[in-house]
């Protein structure tokens, strides 16, 4: 059947599961088990364990720039984390394929611990949590189809439809004016030079990408592949056509349509091939 095949069916084994939900059920873990310790050791002992600070790193905590990603400053930190993760990086990973966005997630990380350390130089600043992955993310999705119109809630109650490149801009303008004037003057608890190096990290993985910029190594998007253009700079739109008459021809764009799942993902989909998809199972099921 159309549907026994091991892809097609939800994924049992956690290490089968995409990466955006391996990194959820990390981030989980880590806080539960941040939050266990939190009853036995004092939280600065923690944060001086785990956070990043250069207080920490030359105490001897060599693992920090590894482990500051996984702890939260409490469970709304988390929460608007995982919010992101789910909502905005997993579109991105199907944009990227998982090998790609496990590497932008490390990197972002990176990006973003690079960007905080030179304006937090005092012993007693440091660093937690993964927002730097999320804001990379977000600037990924949003360059990558900048006049998709999305629909957001507004303090997770009023929707409100907007393009994407406009949420980009905002989030920006946004970011610099907490760099410049709180986490400059050391006023504000919010880390936004990191949010900045995960954003500069998301679009540097887009120009890569899209062949702007010119690195060692070099990844395209693994779905949504934009359409042909023609001479005169139109669209070309590509059609398939399946005889649904023959079971010869069901099964041939079946079965392709199924390998390009399992290759590239669901979101790699076009339209008529969902519809193809659609098709094939009520057949099957008749």
């Amino acid at each position: 059947m159309l549907y026994d095949r091991s892809y097609m069916k939800t994924p049992s084994n956690l290490f089968n599961r995409s990466i955006c939900d391996q990194l959820i059920i990390l981030l989980i873990s880590c806080f539960l088990l941040q939050a266990i310790l939190s009853l036995l050791y004092t939280p600065q002992l923690i944060n001086q364990t785990f956070a990043f600070g250069l207080y920490n790193l030359t105490n001897g905590c060599l693992w920090t720039p590894l482990t500051y990603g996984l702890i939260h400053d409490g469970p709304l930190h988390l929460l608007v984390n995982l919010i992101g993760i789910h909502f905005i990086c997993r579109p991105v990973e199907q944009l990227l394929g998982r090998d790609k966005f496990r590497t932008f997630c490390i990197c972002a990380l990176i990006f973003g611990l690079l960007a905080w350390i030179p304006v937090n130089t005092l012993p007693q600043q440091y660093i937690m949590g993964s927002s730097a992955i999320v804001l990379g993310g977000l600037c990924i999705f949003c360059l990558s189809r900048p006049n998709q119109p999305i629909t957001l809630l507004l303090f997770f109650i009023l929707p409100m439809t907007l393009k994407p490149k406009w949420v980009l801009w905002a989030t920006l303008g946004l970011e610099l004016y907490g760099f410049v004037y709180t986490e400059l003057p050391s006023s504000g608890g919010i880390a936004h030079s990191a949010h900045l190096g995960g954003m500069l990290c998301g679009l540097l993985f887009y120009l890569v990408s899209i062949g702007r910029l010119n690195l060692p190594f070099r990844f395209k998007f693994t779905s949504n592949p934009p359409n042909p253009v023609s001479s005169k700079g139109a669209s070309i739109k590509t059609k398939f056509h399946v005889n649904f008459g023959n079971s010869a021809s069901i099964k041939e764009e079946t079965d392709r349509i199924l390998d390009k799942i399992n290759a590239k993902g669901f979101g790699s989909l076009t339209d008529q091939e969902k519809e193809t998809l659609e098709k094939a199972k009520k057949l099957l099921e008749k």
